[in-house]
Parts: C-alpha cells; sequence; structure tokens
C-alpha cells in the first residue's frame, strides 16, 4: 500500500497538470498512460543495461509505458512486437534499431514480464483496470474538447440575401 500512494499521487498531478495547460496526452493504447520507467536496480546488470537500451532505442518512436504496461508477457509476442518496431524503425532515419538491440530489448522486456506481469499476475491485473479506467476517461474527455473545437471554430459568414438595389 506505501508503494501504491505516491504513484497515485504522481498521476494524478500528472492528469492535473494536463488539464491546467490544456496539453492533451496522445495515448492510443490504455497502456500508454501507465509508468513510463521502473525501479530495475533488483535486476541482474545484464538486464539493467538491455533496460538502457530498451529506454534508448523505444523512446525514438513512442512511449516506453506503452511495452512496459502492455498486457503482453509471453517471449514469441514479444519478438514479434519487437520484430514489427525494428521493421518500422527502417522508415524513420532518426530511429535507429539493430538486430543486436532487437534481441537486447526482447530479452529485457521478457525478463520483466515474468516478474511484473506473471509473478505479480494480481497487482499488474489491478493496475490494467485503473488504466483501462483512466483511459476511458481521457477518450470521453477527448470527445468533448473535440466537440468543443468544433464549436468554436470560426463559420463562414451567410451570404449576403438583403435588398439589391
Amino acid at each position: 500500500m506505501k508503494r501504491k500512494a505516491p504513484l497515485a499521487l504522481a498521476l494524478l498531478f500528472i492528469v492535473a497538470g494536463l488539464w491546467a495547460t490544456d496539453q492533451r496526452p496522445e495515448a492510443q493504447f490504455y497502456y500508454d498512460l501507465g509508468p513510463a520507467e521502473i525501479d530495475v536496480t533488483a535486476y541482474p546488470d545484464a538486464q539493467k543495461q538491455n533496460y538502457e537500451t530498451f529506454r534508448r532505442a523505444c523512446s525514438q518512436c513512442h512511449t516506453t509505458a506503452r511495452p512496459l504496461n502492455a498486457p503482453i508477457s509471453a517471449a514469441s509476442d514479444w519478438k514479434r512486437y519487437v520484430r514489427r518496431m525494428h521493421i518500422r524503425t527502417k522508415s524513420k532515419p532518426q530511429a535507429t534499431l539493430s538486430p543486436a538491440d532487437a534481441q537486447r530489448i526482447v530479452d529485457f522486456l521478457v525478463f520483466d514480464s515474468k516478474l511484473r506481469k506473471i509473478e505479480r499476475k494480481a497487482e499488474f491485473q489491478k493496475n490494467t483496470e485503473r488504466l483501462e479506467r483512466l483511459f476511458a476517461q481521457f477518450q470521453q474527455d477527448k470527445s468533448r474538447r473535440d466537440i468543443q473545437e468544433d464549436r468554436n471554430k470560426a463559420r463562414p459568414a451567410a451570404p449576403y440575401t438583403g435588398n439589391k438595389q
């Protein structure tokens, strides 16, 4: 419980800050709204290095929250996911993902999934449900803001239909 309170408080401040500044989170999936960093101090040194590779490479194109909070946990799924990302980076000159880095990322994601998503499944599921509710709220708020923006857009003037003398 003591660990969850600071996380919940931090998330509350982030959400409040976004609303106060009228910034919109660009979350495509509910898991984009989860934490983008995790504590890897207890991980083996090799996994700590893999985590740094993961953070550097994956953050080039999307939030690291996406894979960290995604429901994916099987090694075969992570291989497919990272292979897709590797293919996508070929079309983005600024993004680079070598095959060696891709393997390090898969190794990290499989290791991390085992610890956080499989061994602590109940905790991960509870967090997933919270993120799904938060995402639903963001979607509703986004729809409301989009409607309001459409209403506020300047409308073209109506054609003049008065007396033409």
